[in-house]
């Protein structure tokens, strides 16, 4: 059990401070400094009740795969593979907008709080719920999020061998350790906006991308193995 929940903790921290530094991310940190803690909440809430649904179409997909036999899992694997592969790819030579990624040292903390004080007097700060579907909308429309989630749920699946119930609490803790982190990223806004300056972005981007690929083969020949 320990194992178990181990691996949920170890995913879900590797879908926040590996995978989740895309639009969602600098969203989420403009979000915390321009407006607050508490709507960057709301904000990383819909991007998490988002993975929630993802999740659950996956997993009853990946279930009905599993039901039906050996040769089914070994396809999906190497589809899950295949994906995971051609990810890493993209991941490693994407190019880094630098407009996304500009340093705040010009401000400080004086007029990051003016500009919250501001905001509270105009009274022109968008509701919760204005927070929370922006949060939703941005992950559903991020198709690298499906691929991250058609892949794990897929080797997942095949570990605990079509248990729902026992699949279903393991992305239970993987996404509550990923909305924790999501917080954290918020509260730590302004010190991760100064850290993740364009170049490091671009060496993270090469180390995961090889990484992924390497997670790609390893799903292949892992499936192959496997089941035949």
């Amino acid at each position: 059990m320990l194992s178990f929940v181990l691996d949920a903790i170890l995913l879900g921290l590797s879908l926040a401070f590996v995978f989740g530094f895309g639009a969602a991310f600098v969203t989420l940190i403009q979000t915390s400094i321009h407006r607050g803690f508490r709507p960057a909440a709301w904000f990383a809430l819909g991007v998490n009740l988002n993975d929630v649904m993802m999740v659950m179409l996956c997993v009853m997909t990946s279930i009905q795969v599993v039901a039906n036999g050996n040769h089914e899992m070994f396809l999906f694997s190497l589809g899950a593979g295949i994906i995971l592969i051609l990810f890493g790819i993209f991941t490693y030579t994407r190019k880094v907008k630098e407009d996304n990624f500009k340093g705040i040292k010009e401000r400080t903390n004086e007029i990051i709080d003016e500009n919250r004080e501001n905001f509270k007097k105009d009274d022109d700060t968008p509701k919760w719920f204005v927070f929370l579907g922006k949060g939703f909308v941005l992950n559903l429309l991020n198709p690298f999020i499906w691929i991250f989630w058609f892949s794990t749920v897929a080797v997942t699946s095949g570990k605990m061998e079509g248990d729902k119930i026992k699949t279903l609490l393991f992305f239970a803790i993987m996404i509550g350790t990923c909305f924790c982190c999501d917080l954290l990223k918020a509260k730590l806004a302004s010190f991760l906006q100064r850290f993740f300056n364009p170049h490091r972005i671009r060496i993270m981007n090469i180390v995961i991308g090889v990484g992924l690929v390497l997670g790609g083969i390893f799903f292949i020949v892992n499936g192959f193995v496997r089941f035949y």
